[in-house]
């Protein structure tokens, strides 16, 4: 007996990426998405690869491939060079990534209304969504857009397409370029080598070769069991070859450079020339603490990435027992989704905590490793309108189902958040330390006067350094020599891109350009009385220059 599966719901995807475009349109158009060094760098590594340069991790570190860089590339070559252009990129990513995860949505569940609620959590997000998929830190819309195609591509072999030969290899491709993208796709390689494994051992019937769709009746016998284990082998050494194919760049690198990423991952501290920037180790607790305290609640809108506040929080609280909710809904049977797709939507979850808690990176619980989430959270409360089904807020002219009350509640919650950041300072920005974040307000202002006095290098920080060489064209090539830290601690990788410091050393005419440190400027200014030097000194914004040396330039400090 052939069982007709419902046809893919086209003109619903039209209408979701219709809604996300608005979304994203009215962001940009509000200006209120900051521009720092981070997404500077991509932008001139972009810049680069237009010049024949071919870089394959972000400059200065073994770790987050350059195919956003790429992407951007292509974007300039078409658009330009510029900030909106990085920015449309990116917004163009993002509508792939609602597509991808409604694809998924759709494979895990074979219900419009669960895809279309799905897709919709995505159109619009939670600011922190919002921030880390318009403002490029290297990778993360793509890292996004792999991770949902495995776990549709990794549901589809494991169920009705198990001898699909070009799926198992597209799953491998996507683990491959993800790895080498970011990663933080092992939180989606997980979950799916857990359901292929668990489908190998316990359901091995899935792999025998009826086609899709047939109900087969046969007895299992000691023989057949393992004939279909072994006969998903070349699949799965197909998926394998894949995946190197697709992370090709990645191991080229690693052992051409004496295991430089590698070694990120297995100890987050390098040195040498890929040192990366680090994180401070974290004990596993205080990792959970802030995963419950810190990280859920700014995936959910609860908080923003850059503030210690929660925002709209009676309202946020209400979100928050929305989700609690429908992830114990979906856990319970029956559920509305695909047979073992439940287990893999909770199964990320539940993996997700594991690794966040357990490795390194957890020391940084802002939002953006937490990008992942959106997906499976997207559809469990999307779940959330089947189960509660029976439920209705009825007046005397209608009925609406609470389900639905519900999930337009979390939209409208992400949409006001976003409303409220871009309304109040500081906007959307990847800063969470407020000295570290220097607003866009004063940078052509503090371009014109470099260049009235022809201060094109010179001494500054990291997130002033590679802003101003991207926006000038890298005609301002700043050594990114100076702190930026409260603490005057410097470390040595924000330099990540040596020629600037080269030029700079080298240079007759140079400037030293602060931002709200205090204690530097009085350092700075001591260093200078020591050397006997006299200098003007010219104040935008956030910004001091110091420039016009006499009677010689000063030597650097340390």
């Amino acid at each position: 007996m052939k069982i007709t599966e419902p046809s893919f719901p086209w003109r619903p995807l039209l209408l979701v990426l219709l809604v996300a475009l608005i979304a994203r349109a009215l962001l940009l158009a509000s200006g209120a998405v900051s521009f720092h060094a981070d997404e500077a760098v991509v932008g001139l590594m972009a810049r680069h690869i237009l010049q024949g340069e071919r870089p394959t991790f972000f400059y200065g570190q073994a770790y987050m491939g350059s195919l956003d860089a790429w992407m951007i590339a292509l974007g300039f070559r078409l658009l330009g060079e510029s900030v909106l252009t990085i920015r449309i990129v990116q917004s163009a990513l993002y509508l792939l990534v609602v597509a991808a995860g409604y694809v998924t949505a759709w494979r895990l569940s074979q219900r419009i209304g669960i895809t279309v609620f799905a897709g919709l959590m995505q159109a619009i997000p939670a600011a922190n969504t919002a921030l880390y998929t318009t403002a490029t830190l290297g990778g993360y819309n793509e890292t996004l857009i792999f991770g949902s195609l495995m776990l549709a591509l990794g549901y589809d072999v494991t169920h009705d397409y198990p001898r699909s030969a070009w799926r198992w290899a597209l799953l491998g491709v996507c683990a491959g370029l993800g790895w080498w993208t970011n990663g933080l796709i092992v939180v989606y390689v997980l979950p799916v080598a857990a359901l292929i494994l668990y489908r190998i051992i316990y359901k091995p019937l899935a792999f025998s070769p009826q086609p899709s769709g047939e109900i087969v009746s046969s007895r299992v016998t000691k023989f057949s069991v393992l004939s279909t284990q072994y006969s998903v082998l070349p699949y799965l050494i197909l998926a394998l070859i894949a995946f190197f194919i697709g992370s090709a760049p990645w191991w080229i690198f690693d052992f051409t450079n004496d295991h430089a990423a590698l070694a990120t991952y297995l100890t987050n501290r390098q040195s040498g020339e890929f040192a990366g920037i680090g994180l401070p180790y974290i004990p596993p607790p205080q990792r959970a603490i802030g995963l419950l305290f810190i990280g859920l609640p700014t995936l959910i809108g609860l908080r923003f990435p850059w503030s210690p506040d929660y925002v709209l929080l009676p309202f946020g609280i209400l979100v928050a027992l929305i989700y609690i909710v429908a992830l114990f809904r979906l856990a319970r049977r029956p559920n509305p989704l695909q047979p073992d797709a439940h287990g893999l939507v909770l199964g990320m979850l539940s993996l997700f905590v594991i690794v966040f808690v357990a490795s390194t990176f957890g020391a940084d619980p802002t939002g953006r490793y937490f990008l992942p989430l959106i997906l499976p959270l997207s559809i469990a409360l999307a779940t959330l309108q089947l189960s509660v089904k029976k439920f209705s807020l009825r007046t005397s002219v209608f009925s609406v189902p609470l389900g639905l009350i519900l999930l337009a509640f979390v939209v409208i919650f992400h949409a006001a958040g976003q409303f409220i950041a871009a309304s109040n300072p500081p906007g959307f920005t990847t800063q969470f330390d407020p000295v570290s974040h220097i607003a866009n307000d004063h940078d052509a202002e503090l371009i014109a006067f470099l260049d009235e006095h022809q201060l094109y290098n010179g001494y500054t920080n990291y997130w002033v350094a590679f802003r101003l060489a991207f926006l000038t064209s890298e005609r301002m090539q700043y050594s990114a020599a100076l702190p930026y830290k409260t603490s005057l601690d410097y470390n040595p990788a924000d330099n990540r891109y040596p020629v600037y410091a080269e030029t700079t050393d080298t240079a007759d005419r140079i400037a030293f350009i602060t931002t709200k440190l205090p204690e530097l400027d009085a350092q700075l200014e001591q260093h200078f009385a020591a050397q006997g030097l006299t200098y003007q000194q010219k104040q935008i914004g956030d910004f001091i220059i110091y420039y016009d040396f006499l009677p010689n330039r000063p030597d650097q400090i340390d």
